[in-house]
Parts: C-alpha cells; structure tokens; sequence
C-alpha cells in the first residue's frame, strides 16, 4: 500500500513540474491610427502584443529606445516583454509626417501581485493609496491650469496616478497665462499634443531641488531626460535653479510616487507646434527664392535660454 502510495505522489509532482508556467499577457489594437487602449497598465514579466488593423503600416517605438516594432504591416503583430516596472511611453513614427505628433501610448508596468487600478488603489484592497502626483496637482491652487490640462489630456493623468517615481516641472497658472491665445487653442485641441506637452514635464526618478542644485554646481548644468526622450538642461546660478528657460518658484512638494517643482514658463519641446503657432523672430525680413549668400546681412541667432541672474 506504502509503495502505491509513494509512486501515485511521484506521479503526481512529476505532473506539476510538467506543467508549463503560464505567463502574464495583454492585447493593444492599432484602430484608426490610435493605440487601444492608449495607457496599459500590467504586473512584471507580462508579454504584450500589438495587432495591426489598418491598411496602412505602423510602429510601436518606445520614447526611450527599449523597443522598436519597425513597421508592422495589417494583420501583422509585435510582442515584447516588460520584465522590469517602469512607465514605458511610445509612438507611432511613420505618421509623424501626416500628424502635428505621433499617436501615443503608455505601458505602466508595476511589480508582480501589485496590479494597480484605474482609481490608484492596489486591486483587492479598500483603503485609498495616499496621495499621488495626479492628486497633489490638482489639488495646488496655482496649478489650476497645468491641472485641466492633465485632466484632459488623460493619459498623462493616468502616468501620474499610477507610474513612478517622477519628477514633475509644473509650470504655474501664469505661466500658462503668458502663453497666446492661438498656442493655447492649439495646445487644447489637440489631446496628442497636450500629452507631449505634458510629458516634457516629467522626468523618471525623484530629484529634489537640493539633488539638482548640487549636480548642476558639480557640472555646471546637469541634462534630465523627459518622458517623451528630449533633454531638459538644469543649471544653477546664486542659488536659483533654471530648467530650460523656466525657474523653479517652490520646490520639494512631494507625493507618493515623486516629486513636484513648480517653474514659472511652459517648456515647449521642440518642433511640437505647428508653424503656424511659431511667433517669428523679430526684425527679420524673410526673403523669397533666395540663393545668393552675398550682401546678405547674418540673422541674429535664436534666444534659446533666459539668463537668470
């Protein structure tokens, strides 16, 4: 009897070691030239596919060079593998051409058994996770602008909720203000842009503003990489912090998943607006059909940083 026993156990566990390991999987669509859904939040080791539906080709191009699908044709897939938790933004680029920018999307990856809901709490409990970065600026009475637009924009909303840790450069309600009528409109009408507006804002990590003025001061300017890949330049001078022509007003306010400083000027990436939305530089006569180098006067170099003193 002992010895049946023994060999149904041995049977038994040799079946279980047989049994493959299923792997965590989630699905994105490419309808319409949009990613769906656009913000996917999944645990590590989760393998997600992109399935083509248009006629035309698309990518999947992570913002940060961690993947890149190159084209994927109709009916065609792409998979990849998050093994390690981050936020991973990504695009489109063959329709940057034919779009003011990219179609967008967001994997959130967070750690296995930690799955995150919409609503920030972890799934199976009750009690509210405590205050986000999304909650901390909608909740700061001089951001009131930068918050709409992250309300709007929704898939920033949905990276700060959840993602982490970052730190985010909100500019402030004036400087929102300073920012014309037709840049505003464009800016707000135009979910996509919004977005990339919105991300140039975040960098990963937690840097608070002593973390910044003492790498500036090591280097003499420091280079932050923002969530939509380009370079934020922070320098310090007599105690005052500068990223790219905005000065920090308050810093250090801090959340759950990062940190807040808030600057005084929106930090527009480049070549995000339309020309049409481009104030041009002053005092130059532009000139038609030109060819000739000779008795031309040089134009005057772009400003591109406000010296703080």
């Amino acid at each position: 009897m002992n010895s049946t026993i023994l060999g149904l156990a041995a049977v038994l566990a040799l079946g279980l070691v047989a049994l493959p390991v299923l792997a965590a999987t989630a699905d994105v669509d490419i309808r319409g030239g949009e990613y769906i859904p656009a913000s996917l939040t999944v645990e590590g080791n989760t393998t997600v596919t992109w399935m083509n539906y248009d006629e035309v080709s698309h990518t999947v191009t992570s913002t940060g060079g961690v993947f890149d699908s190159g084209p994927i044709e109709q009916n065609e897939t792409f998979n990849y593998t998050f093994s390690d938790t981050g936020t991973y933004p990504y695009g489109c680029t063959l329709n940057a051409s034919t779009r003011r920018t990219p179609m967008q999307g967001v994997v959130i990856v967070v750690p296995e058994g930690m799955m995150v809901e919409e609503n920030g709490n972890e799934t199976g409990e009750g009690e509210p996770a405590n205050m986000t970065l999304a909650d901390l600026v909608a909740g700061d009475a001089n951001l009131t602008s930068f918050a709409d637009a992250v309300g709007q924009a929704g898939l920033t909303r949905t990276v700060l909720n959840a993602g982490g840790p970052y730190t985010v450069f909100a500019p402030n309600d004036a400087a929102f203000e300073a920012l014309d009528n037709e840049t505003r409109t464009a800016l707000f009408n135009d979910t996509e842009m919004l977005d990339t507006l919105l991300m140039h804002h975040v960098v990963r990590g937690n840097y608070t503003a002593e973390d910044l003025m003492e790498e500036a001061n090591a280097t003499n300017e420091t280079v932050l990489e923002a969530l939509t890949g380009d370079s934020l330049n922070v320098s310090a001078a007599d105690d005052v912090l500068t990223v790219g022509n905005a000065t920090l007003v308050a810093s250090d306010l801090a959340a759950e998943n990062g940190i807040v400083h808030i600057i005084d000027t929106v930090l527009v990436p480049p070549d995000l607006l339309p020309p049409e939305n481009v104030t041009p530089a002053e005092n130059v006569t532009p000139v038609e059909n030109e060819t000739a180098v000779e008795n031309v006067t040089p134009e005057a170099p772009a400003e591109e940083q406000r010296v703080i003193p």
